[in-house]
């Protein structure tokens, strides 16, 4: 069966970072709730992991800040430094770009994300119950 993909468009704030993104019809969407994360923008956020190539962005527009995860391998996040906005996150561990899903112009593709790294680090006040996403 041929994988079938769908290009979605997505900015910063300011509207200076714009993209396209080529992403597979039922995209990877990841809640991730780890400490990393919950540091970043203070509280979980949603990512879409992506494939090699499907970003066509010139990342050399935008600012970056590199820092060790948990894990002792490299995390690089890439903003725009104008507003600030996150746009994407390398996760060396992985070998893997992950853009900030609510970057996207229209998130209707993202009706399904698993949440991540959630067992030690979610706020208490967060029920996380994976079985009540939508298919």
């Amino acid at each position: 069966m041929e994988k079938k993909f769908v290009t979605k468009t997505g900015g910063c704030i300011c509207g200076f970072v714009k993209f396209k993104v080529k992403l597979d019809e039922l995209p990877r969407v990841f809640n991730c709730h780890c400490s990393d994360c919950r540091k970043k923008i203070g509280g979980m956020m949603s990512i879409i992991q992506l494939r090699e190539e499907a970003l066509d962005l010139d990342k050399n527009i935008l600012k970056t800040f590199e820092h060790k995860g948990s894990s002792g391998n490299k995390i690089r996040k890439y903003f725009c430094g104008n507003c600030a906005a996150p746009v994407l996150t390398y996760v060396q561990k992985w070998d893997r770009y992950y853009l900030y899903a609510g970057l996207l112009d229209d998130i209707s593709i993202l009706k399904k994300a698993k949440n991540i790294f959630f067992e030690d680090s979610h706020f208490p006040f967060m029920e996380i119950n994976e079985d009540k996403l939508k298919p």
